[in-house]
């Protein structure tokens, strides 16, 4: 019996395995002659997801269209149909024209001016670094990959394994030294005080409480450090030393409180030094509540020192 029929008339929800299957049969009729499959997607910090894809003919790329979310609005009680209709609009949205134009992987002369960096949890990733080119920084791993344009819109990126670096004839230390001059030129960051930000993007629904009657904040001196572009993430700003130094020399010692891959806090040391065991409980209760999984940079606060530009874990 089929498993969507089966749920129907028992009233027991179709467990995950037959959800999907219920899913690509449904994309099956929606897309004839369209190649329709599943298969496990790794993700940053360990995550593993299902994706299906939907691949037309003659195409080699399509995007992935991950059902452990579509899941969990099934089991709280989503109508099927709902959730298939918000996966074909998810879809629509994303798929692709044409398959992007890819350099030729195999060559490291056509992909030497691309490659970047990123930075990533080195524990919670052990078993994905076992396999690929990468270095040690802190408590974390510097990896890398080559930013790819998907459409006019929308970038993606390729990351850097073991099998496209055995390719390339080359040693670790030149295709880092690669991505620093490539990652500093294809990804700018700034810094900006975090109530600017929260101002910038509420505009006039940002909370007044962050701000004193003279418009001066009351909040920790807390600073932003972002990247201009999603692919990469700002941790991998840590690596940029002008940008550090710049900021050291404004304001001396520093914390960094890494919020996530996506967004790094600077915290002057002065004119009080924080309490690190308050700043790491905090930044272990955000990864925890607030932080996707794949999302969560470290649980640990750095701090940086003016004098020497060394950064170290903070204990």
């Amino acid at each position: 019996m089929n498993e969507n029929v089966y749920a129907a008339i028992t009233g027991i929800p179709m467990d995950f395995g037959g959800f999907v299957e219920a899913m690509k049969e449904r994309l099956r009729e929606k897309y004839p002659g369209c190649e329709v499959k599943t298969a496990p997607v790794s993700k940053n910090n360990g995550l593993c997801l299902t994706g299906i894809t939907i691949l037309p003919p003659e195409r080699t790329v399509t995007p992935n269209i991950y059902m452990d979310e579509p899941y969990t609005e099934y089991l709280a009680g989503r109508p099927l149909e709902d959730i298939f209709s918000g996966v074909v609009r998810l879809y629509e949205e994303n798929a692709m024209e044409e398959d992007p134009a890819l350099p030729d992987l195999t060559d490291f002369g056509a992909v030497k001016d691309l490659i970047c960096f990123r930075i990533i949890n080195r524990e919670r990733n052990r078993e994905r670094l076992a396999g690929m080119p990468h270095r040690d920084f802190l408590d974390l791993a510097i990896v890398y990959f080559i930013p790819v344009a998907v459409s006019d819109s929308c970038g993606g990126s390729i990351t850097v394994t073991g099998q496209i670096f055995s390719q390339w004839q080359t040693d670790e230390e030149t295709v880092y030294q690669c991505a620093v001059e490539n990652t500093r030129r294809l990804y700018p960051v700034s810094i900006m005080p975090m109530v600017e930000m929260v101002r910038e993007i509420m505009g006039a629904d940002a909370p007044k409480e962050l701000f004193m009657e003279t418009g001066h904040p009351i909040c920790p001196p807390l600073y932003v450090l972002r990247c201009h572009k999603g692919d990469t993430g700002s941790a991998a700003a840590l690596l940029y030393p002008d940008i550090l130094r710049e900021f050291a020399g404004k304001h001396g010692d520093f914390y960094i409180l890494p919020s996530s891959i996506y967004e790094v806090l600077l915290l002057p040391a002065e004119p009080e030094p924080a309490d690190p065991a308050y700043l790491c409980g905090m930044v272990r209760a955000v990864n925890e509540e607030q932080v996707a999984p794949d999302e969560v940079l470290s649980d640990n606060v750095y701090y940086y020192h003016a004098g020497t530009g060394e950064i170290d874990v903070l204990e």
